[in-house]
């Protein structure tokens, strides 16, 4: 089987000592500001060990170009990385693998302090999260709009990701799924909800944020 992997937010992650985007034939990350490792504005990676590949994913990001780039040899797009956001990631890269440290310890206070009224993420033995972000799951959609509103009037900054699962999606309507046909998934966009998470929380930060999630 062909495998491609996405690690867009996973980049940083261990599974077994083995890191995410070495485990498919070709893997790609996201340098968006808000992953892991993010640049200042948009922007990229591919990986793979297969030098065939490698070349024709080269030849792809630039307008599909061989070895003169007048004469294209496929179609390509330009993908290059802008020069300002790589000079951004060499610093950043820096600096990465103790803030993915950090993201771990911001992870593990919240885990430990927040009330047992949400469902808390579940990392196994010998994984180690990036924590792009950091969702939890609230009793209902209901009560999940109450939270999100508390957290507002506190000024404490949330998100939804993913509030439509994908069989939903108006893209794969020709494909017939309807709701109740992946009841899990529908279940988890009701509930799911994001909350701050970088490298540089302080501890009353999370205090606060943990305060304003304590149902009374």
């Amino acid at each position: 089987m062909f495998v491609i992997e996405d690690a867009a937010q996973g980049f940083g992650g261990v599974i077994n000592n083995k890191n995410a985007g070495s485990f498919g034939h070709v893997a790609s990350t996201s340098f968006f500001p808000a992953k892991p490792l993010g640049c200042y504005g948009d922007g990229g990676a591919i990986f793979t060990n297969n030098e065939n590949l490698a070349m024709i994913m080269k030849s792809i990001r630039v307008h599909g170009s061989g070895s003169d780039k007048y004469d294209n040899l496929r179609i390509g797009l330009n993908g290059r990385l802008d020069t300002i956001q790589a000079a951004i990631l060499i610093e950043k890269l820096n600096i990465f693998a103790e803030e993915v440290i950090l993201r771990n310890e911001k992870a593990e206070y919240y885990i430990k302090n927040i009330s047992h009224t949400y469902k808390k993420p579940f990392v196994p033995n010998k994984y180690v999260s990036s924590w792009a972000q950091f969702s939890i799951l609230a009793k209902s959609q209901e009560h999940r709009s109450q939270v999100i509103n508390r957290l507002k009037a506190k000024n404490i900054p949330s998100m939804i990701y993913y509030k439509t699962s994908l069989h939903l999606q108006s893209v794969y309507k020709s494909l017939g799924y309807k709701v109740a046909d992946f009841p899990v998934s529908e279940d988890t966009s009701s509930r799911i909800f994001s909350i701050p998470m970088h490298p540089y929380l302080e501890d009353y930060q999370q205090d606060l944020i943990l305060e304003a999630l304590f149902d009374e």
